[in-house]
Order: structure tokens, then sequence, then C-alpha cells
């Protein structure tokens, strides 16, 4: 029997659930070398998405921008 294709909402759906998304980490030293001190929201696939389908046609945001909106959602650091 043929498998079925899985959707990219079924994707972006299991993503988050298996890696338990969004969530805010405190920042390791590792990390801390690059991006400073703090906490970092990891959030989920379908979130980043939502902000991206909010932009208005013929217009752009940029990844740096995504990572202040969802900074700021979550009250952390960065994204």
């Amino acid at each position: 029997m043929a498998k079925l294709r899985t959707s990219w909402k079924e994707k972006l759906l299991t993503t988050a659930e298996k890696n338990k998304l969004p969530r805010v980490v405190e920042v390791n030293e590792k990390m801390s070398k690059k991006w400073g001190e703090g906490t970092c929201v990891i959030p989920s696939p379908l979130e980043v998405d939502a902000v991206m389908k909010s932009v208005p046609r013929g217009k752009l945001i940029t990844i740096n921008r995504i990572r202040e909106v969802m900074a700021k959602k979550y009250h952390a650091s960065f994204g």
C-alpha cells in the first residue's frame, strides 16, 4: 500500500510536539560567546509561520525581526 504524504501543517505540528516547543532556555557558556547573556526563546514552527503570514503582501520581514518578535512575546533576551 502506498504511503500518504505528510502535509507541511502536520510536519509543523509534529516538530513542535516532538521537541516540546516553544520553550525558553538559559544561555549556556558556548552560546554566550556568540549571543551574550540571558535567555533564548526557541519558538514552535507554527508560531514562526504565523508571524511570516502576518506580513502584508509585497512587504518584507527579516529573520532578525522574527527573532525580536518571538523574544518579546516570551520575555526572552533574544530568539
